[in-house]
């Protein structure tokens, strides 16, 4: 039998569980929770950022500043010094500790390339841009045994390097008289405007963005940018004229033709070629809200366009669908504009397109759409109107009203001008409040008010006026009635007498001119 153990507690896990919270419990009064806790019950604010017991002594992190910006909380509570509080003391107490971490730099990204080369392959690598001078060379080495030297990759590789030149911009006056040299007789200001003029920033920005689209292109080895469109920008130049303060864009480009727009209200018909053409684009950049009820011509087939799209969608295969869908949403945007916008047209009105990247910037120098523009070719001034916006790596288009207008055997697929011989010079700011069709008076009378705040125009030279050729004509003046005998009858003046009574200026062999409308005596 054994002895009973008799002063001696069991401990079981009951109790060291119930110790363990107590003693928690004890730790905790020696922390500033319980008094937060009590303050948030009662209402009151906590102790501001600075006061000794804002923050556990054990903390090393620095105290968070309040938003010196944040609006402070009104006085709620009658105490006085409260009103500057801010609002977060008013709300219960939350734990919160933050940790200021300095900002993450991350390296550029490179330009975006296509992984892979596009569908379709070329039959010869000359194709790969026109003008573009390709030197190919192949080199064979000795090498070891095939089985080895198949497993090297860099024993057949192929190094692809072009060599592209980056020009300067223009900036002399000496230089763009070689180019130009009737300029200085047309402007007599141009030594004044020259020296106050400086390189625009978008003449860095268009060569940067042509190196981009060369780099996308050359590692796919699809069809590069060619010379021509390349080095089709002398100079970008941002003048400020010192007398008017006038400012003024100077482009000098070559010109390549743009053939765009559609206006119902001015012209209810097109050719069945521009009707049926698939690269015909219907709308311009510069655009109003139409003013009668004539449809646009090209609503009609871009309605059965779209169409086609829809009935093809059904019984597409699943990898042509995204490219359908797309094809849709583009011509239910096309429609939606058709109904609503009238448009410049290409054919019949002069105008300019500037790259997309330098028009409606925020600097004072970017174009607007509807900006006056003069247009100075062969010591020739054409006013047009900054009408559409192109490609952000280009320059140097024109309506194919203005480039047939300077170069009749010019056309859609035939520039008027390719030498880097045209001067585009662009007031920034001048557009009509309310946009609409172009008014040949008004826009020539605006452009030698402009010209003349840049120094005015040389005495042998003058603006292009421009025909309305979408104007309604006026009706033929109606054929004289014959009598009865087969002559023309007599007509009655006011002091009674016939025509026949009254003495012949002209002789009888010589047919007169016709009298104008206020001089013309009443038919009898």
């Amino acid at each position: 039998m054994k002895p009973h153990r008799r002063g001696i507690t069991r401990i079981t896990w009951f109790k060291l569980t119930v110790c363990a919270c107590l003693a928690a419990m004890a730790a905790s009064l020696f922390t500033p929770y319980p008094a937060q806790i009590i303050r948030a019950l009662k209402g009151e604010p906590e102790p501001k950022a600075d006061a000794p017991d804002a923050y556990p002594p054990h903390t090393s992190l620095p105290p968070e500043q309040p938003d010196q910006t944040q609006t402070a909380a009104p006085d709620t509570s009658g105490r006085p010094g409260t009103a500057t509080e801010d609002a977060r003391l008013l709300s219960p107490w939350t734990p919160e500790r933050t940790i200021a971490l300095p900002p993450v730099q991350y390296p550029p990204f490179p330009p975006v390339l296509p992984t892979r080369p596009s569908a379709g392959a070329l039959t010869n690598i000359y194709e790969l841009a026109r003008g573009l001078n390709l030197k190919t060379q192949a080199n064979f080495l000795p090498g070891t045994l095939a089985s080895s030297d198949k497993e090297t990759k860099s024993n057949y590789q192929m190094t692809l390097t072009l060599n592209v030149k980056q020009p300067k911009a223009l900036t002399e006056k000496e230089d763009i008289l070689k180019l130009n040299p009737k300029l200085e007789a047309i402007l007599p200001d141009l030594s004044t405007l020259f020296s106050h003029a400086r390189v625009s920033p978008y003449y860095g920005q268009i060569y940067a963005r042509k190196q981009t689209e060369i780099r996308k292109n050359l590692a796919s080895l699809t069809r590069l940018l060619d010379r021509h469109n390349f080095y089709d920008t002398e100079t970008i130049l941002e003048i400020t004229h010192p007398e008017t303060r006038r400012k003024l864009l100077w482009l000098q480009s070559e010109m390549d033709v743009v053939s765009d727009g559609s206006d119902g209200d001015r012209l209810s018909a097109m050719p069945d070629k521009i009707l049926k053409s698939s690269f015909y684009q219907p709308s311009t950049s510069y655009r109003w809200k139409k003013r009668t009820d004539k449809p646009n011509p090209l609503l009609k087939p871009w309605q059965q366009r779209l169409a086609t799209y829809k009935a093809n969608l059904a019984k597409a295969p699943a990898a042509e669908k995204a490219a359908l869908r797309s094809k849709i949403d583009h011509a239910e945007r096309v429609i939606a504009e058709l109904k609503r916008y009238s448009f410049l047209i290409s054919e019949y009105d002069p105008f300019i397109v500037v790259p997309l990247g330098v028009v409606n910037q925020s600097s004072p120098f970017s174009p607007q759409f509807g900006d006056y523009a003069v247009v100075i070719v062969d010591g020739k001034l054409y006013p047009a109107l900054v009408g559409d916006a192109g490609p952000r790596y280009k320059t140097g288009e024109g309506s194919l009203r203005l480039s047939r207008e300077i170069n009749p055997q010019s056309g859609p697929y035939s520039r008027p001008v390719s030498d880097l011989v045209v001067s585009y010079l662009i007031f920034p700011g001048t557009a009509e409040p309310e946009a609409g069709p172009p008014d040949y008076e008004k826009l020539t009378a605006k452009c030698r008010e402009l010209l003349n705040d840049i120094g005015g125009l040389g005495d042998a030279f003058k603006l292009h006026q421009w025909e309305d050729l979408l104007a309604p004509k006026p009706p033929p003046a109606p054929a004289p009635s014959l009598s009865a005998s087969g002559k023309e009858p007599e007509t009655t003046a006011k002091d009674g007498k016939t025509a026949a009574d009254k003495p012949s200026e002209t002789s009888p062999s010589t047919s007169s001119p016709a009298p104008s409308a206020a001089s013309a005596p009443a038919a009898s």
